[in-house]
């Protein structure tokens, strides 16, 4: 888990609850010029991270270990972070219909241009 970071490099918060995809996620957006905050597998443990780093963008599984995002996907919103959801088996509440949603299965393109959506410039293309 990576939290120190030069301030050149965008920082991309990962909530995940599986090592695999969460590797899979980190090894992605370091490869595209990110420092990476995470990941992480409590929804509590990714909100903590939050008063020692800040962000400039968040991929959240919407199923954590100890429960949903949610609580996490509101603080992120609160705070004026830009955020995907990864979906898994909990339907995501109709407050974040303006949220990007990924699927369970995605790719290193689908990944690249959800992360350029929402913070234009800030990764570089992997």
């Amino acid at each position: 888990m990576q939290e120190n970071h030069a301030e050149s490099q965008p920082v991309v918060l990962i909530a995940e609850p599986q090592a695999l995809p969460g590797m899979w996620l980190e090894d992605l957006l370091t490869d595209a010029g990110c420092t990476i905050s995470g990941p992480y597998g409590t929804c509590a443990d990714a909100v903590e991270s939050l008063g020692r780093t800040r962000p400039s963008v968040a991929i959240v599984s919407v199923d954590l270990n100890q429960g949903p995002c949610f609580p996490l996907a509101r603080v992120l919103r609160q705070r004026g972070i830009p955020f995907a959801l990864i979906a898994g088996s909990v339907p995501v509440p109709r407050t974040f219909t303006d949220v990007p949603v990924l699927d369970r299965l995605i790719d290193k393109r689908t990944v690249m241009q959800t992360i350029a959506g929402l913070a234009p410039g800030h990764c570089r293309a992997a």
